[in-house]
């Protein structure tokens, strides 16, 4: 079932929204190079203890309301001193996301159900899972939105290859982290079916989704 989005003005509002995260971005790395930058010039003090070194993490991007849904996920340091390099999984609700829906759907069509999972693998220039990072993903979305005029669903399978960049920032524990990616987006599988006893798919053609692809995350989470 072909759906006709207005896309400059849809890549318009996430190349905004993606600004506001990488404002983010920078705002935090800005701050924590200012509090080096003081540390190393105020008096003396006696070191503190150290902290024990995060082993991973747990998170969530609550800012994915407003893009490609809601996002949770868990982190694993990996290799030598095991917070340097790391491992993400994560999954996505994706019909919950704002750009997510004007995307898919239509005045007809609307979401069921549709999710994404994926992968990443950073680099933390510091270490400690804290601080500059970059990294590679790969991301596999699911889609299906229904047409109860037409009694057809479509269904699109969208595997997501990007690379990424962000900063984490450390409160204690608890942390804050924002990042960017660019990708592509290839269309991997789509059908139209018949639903609620109709016999119309044949008429619809699914839209293809290939496209440039980029994203915006603003994690909460807590080391381990």
């Amino acid at each position: 079932m072909s759906i006709s989005p207005v896309v400059e003005r849809k890549h318009r509002v996430a190349f905004r929204l993606c600004l506001v995260v990488a404002c983010a971005v920078g705002t935090l790395g800005a701050r924590r190079a200012r509090a080096d930058e003081a540390a190393d010039t105020s008096a003396p003090v006696a070191p503190p203890e150290a902290a024990a070194p995060a082993n991973g993490s747990v998170f969530v991007d609550p800012v994915g309301f407003l893009l490609f849904g809601p996002t949770f996920g868990a982190e694993l340091g990996v290799g030598p001193g095991l917070g340097q390099y790391s491992v993400v999984a994560y999954g996505r609700w994706l019909d919950a996301g704002l750009l997510a829906k004007s995307l898919f759907e239509s005045s007809t069509d609307k979401f069921t159900f549709s999710y994404g999972g994926g992968l990443k693998g950073r680099y933390y220039f510091r270490g400690g899972l804290l601080g500059p990072h970059v990294g590679v993903a790969v991301e596999a979305l699911k889609t299906r939105t229904e047409s109860h005029t037409d009694k057809v669903a479509t269904n699109n399978l969208i595997v997501v290859p990007e690379i990424e960049g962000g900063y984490r920032a450390c409160f204690g524990r608890v942390f804050l982290g924002a990042s960017l990616g660019l990708g592509y987006a290839i269309q991997a599988s789509k059908s139209v079916v018949n639903i609620d006893g109709g016999d119309r798919a044949k008429y619809f053609d699914a839209k293809d989704y290939s496209t440039i692809y980029g994203s915006a995350n603003l994690d909460v989470g807590v080391l381990f």
